[in-house]
């Protein structure tokens, strides 16, 4: 089927599934001839669209132009492609060609509710990936002068040490989060961003935690220390006892050191999509320590019964606790 009817079908919401992935595989690959035709055709199309908000068309247009001016593909001119795709972001490439694009270009890996993964990086770093986590790096990491990744969710990192051949110097690696970025060289740490809050736990090494978008250090991590930073760059540091027991995630056990029951809500949710409620506002307040295994919640839920005296009941689509009637 050729792009134009391709385009027709897409405008008149016809197209499949797979005939999406066609229609833009074509408009990236095709040829500048054939391209300028498509690219005429749905010009007309969207000669009333108003344009899309200038941020999202800029990251975009930059983006796709990088991959459209490549040495292996055809040249277009930079005016008569950025007016046509100030029109075709608003309607295609937004929920398209964007995301197919971006899609071969990253690498990603995310994990189910109540999923770990173990990952290799192309640098041989190692990743443990937590439940309901995701991390994005592209296909080049470990070649290189700097290696970044981002990550939504919480992950522990064993970075490989790297130097650049010429220069001997030590290769950089960046872990991008919402919060922060978290920069690193041979280390090994623990990073969740959750909630508004990033948390670094550092267990060996050296690592920088700077401020978004700029180069600016908020402070340098030493072994043993954890730092919350919030959506505000604010940030608070604290000593960690056996750091350890803050990844005991990724060899399948929870470990909890005097949190709230509150606390416990929200692990729950953000590691398993499970809702925990408290009958009774008091039970917020009541603090656990202990341990559980990773891979059974109900097993946790178990021994809180236990240790306060509670009972908990699935009920719809959510747990209920409740304290237990005194007979």
């Amino acid at each position: 089927m050729t792009n134009h009817k391709l385009l027709q079908k897409y405008l008149n919401g016809q197209c499949t599934a797979e005939e999406k992935q066609q229609l833009y595989r074509n408009l990236l690959e095709s040829e500048e001839q054939d391209y300028d035709k498509v690219l005429n055709a749905l010009w007309e199309e969207l000669s009333e669209v108003p344009d899309p908000e200038r941020a999202t068309s800029e990251r975009m247009y930059q983006a796709i132009s990088h991959h459209i001016q490549s040495p292996s593909s055809r040249q277009v001119s930079p005016v008569w492609y950025r007016r046509v795709a100030a029109s075709l972001i608003g309607i295609l490439l937004v929920s398209g060609i964007w995301y197919y694009w971006s899609s071969q270009s990253t690498q990603v890996y995310q994990t189910r509710y109540g999923e770990v993964k173990t990952l290799v990086l192309p640098d041989s770093s190692v990743v443990h990936l937590n439940a309901n986590s995701k991390l994005t790096y592209a296909p080049s990491l470990g070649t290189d002068s700097v290696r970044e990744v981002w990550l939504t969710g919480e992950a522990y990192f064993e970075v490989t040490h790297q130097t650049i051949a010429v220069s001997d110097d030590p290769v950089k690696l960046i872990v991008h989060t919402a919060q922060v970025d978290i920069e690193v060289i041979g280390t090994a740490f623990n990073v969740k961003d959750r909630r508004g809050i990033t948390q670094v736990v550092l267990d060996e090494g050296k690592v920088r935690l700077k401020k978004l978008r700029g180069e600016e250090t908020l402070l340098a991590m030493k072994p043993g220390e954890s730092v919350q930073v919030d959506q505000q760059q604010s940030y608070s540091v604290a000593s960690v006892d056996v750091s350890e027991q803050v990844s005991s995630w990724k060899e399948n056990e929870l470990y909890f050191n005097n949190q709230s029951l509150e606390e416990i809500q929200q692990v729950l949710a953000d590691n398993y999509g499970i809702r925990l409620r408290l009958a009774n506002p008091a039970l917020r307040e009541l603090r656990f320590t202990g341990s559980a295994p990773a891979d059974d919640p109900s097993v946790l839920f178990t021994t809180l019964e236990k240790s306060f005296s509670l009972k908990i009941t699935h009920e719809h689509d959510e747990y209920i606790a409740r304290p237990k009637r005194q007979e």
